[in-house]
C-alpha cells in the first residue's frame, strides 16, 4: 500500500474527546460520571478505538465495558483510516508498517479524567477510572486480566454507582481522584511489582533467543 510522504498529520487535527478543565473547586458527582460513560461508549464506536482493545490493562477492560465481550475478534479486522495520518508508525527491516494508536488525551478520557486548575495554576489530573501510569507496577498488573482484577473492577464500579453522590455539597470517597490516590489505592501485594518486572524480562528474554527470526506481522498491518 504506498503511502505519501504528506499523509502524517499533527495530532491537533485529530478530532478527539475530553471530559473538560474545570476551575476550583470542583467536585464530580453521579450525573457526571452518566454523562462520562456515555461519551465513552460513543467514543468507543470510532473504528481507531480498537487500539484500546491491543493496549491491554484497564484501557482494555473499559473498552469491553462499552463494546461487549463479542467485539474482541473485531480488534484484529484491520486498521482504521486514522492509522496512517495518525497511529503509530514503525519500520521493521527496511518495512515502514503503520497501526492505530491511542493519544494521551484519548487515553485520559477513556479512564474518565478531568482537568483541574490547581491554586498556584498547573493542573492536577483526576479521574474515575487508574490511568496506565497508575495501572502498570500495580498489585493488579499481573500481565493479564486475573480473577482479581475482574472483581476489583466490579466492585468499583457499584461503588461509583451506589456511593457516588448525587449533589456536588456532599462528600464522599468514590469520586475522581488523583495518580497518586491511584498509586496507593492499588498497591495490594508489594511483591506484584517485581514479580512483574521479572516476568517481563524473562518473556523479553524468550523473544530474544528463542522466537528469533523473521517476525510475522498479523493482517491489520499496513505495509508499504
Amino acid at each position: 500500500m504506498a503511502v505519501s510522504p504528506d499523509a502524517r498529520r499533527p495530532l491537533s487535527e485529530l478530532c478527539t474527546f475530553s471530559l473538560g478543565y474545570f476551575r476550583p473547586p470542583f467536585k464530580a458527582v453521579y450525573a457526571d460520571y452518566i454523562a462520562y460513560e456515555q461519551y465513552r461508549h460513543e467514543f468507543m464506536n470510532e473504528t481507531r478505538a480498537r487500539a484500546a482493545l491491543l493496549r491491554g490493562g484497564i484501557l482494555w477492560r473499559l473498552a469491553l465495558h462499552s463494546l461487549g465481550f463479542d467485539v474482541l475478534p473485531s480488534a484484529l479486522i484491520g486498521v482504521s483510516r486514522d492509522a496512517v495520518p495518525f497511529g503509530l508508525m514503525l519500520s521493521i527491516n527496511g518495512e515502514t508498517h503503520f497501526d492505530d494508536e491511542l493519544s494521551e488525551e484519548e487515553v485520559d478520557f477513556i479512564c474518565g479524567t478531568y482537568y483541574v486548575y490547581t491554586n498556584n495554576g498547573c493542573i492536577e489530573k483526576l479521574s474515575w477510572w487508574p490511568r496506565p501510569q497508575a495501572w502498570a507496577g500495580s498489585g493488579l498488573d499481573v500481565g493479564f486480566w486475573s480473577t482479581r482484577c475482574e472483581s476489583w473492577f466490579q466492585t468499583r464500579l457499584e461503588n461509583i454507582r451506589q456511593g457516588v453522590s448525587r449533589h456536588s455539597q456532599s462528600s464522599d470517597n468514590n469520586s475522581p481522584v488523583n495518580n497518586m490516590h491511584w498509586k496507593h489505592g492499588l498497591k495490594f501485594n508489594g511483591a506484584m511489582k517485581k514479580f512483574k518486572k521479572n516476568l517481563d524480562a524473562a518473556c523479553s528474554n524468550f523473544l530474544a533467543t528463542k522466537a528469533s527470526g523473521k517476525p510475522s506481522f498479523l493482517s491489520f498491518v499496513v505495509l508499504l
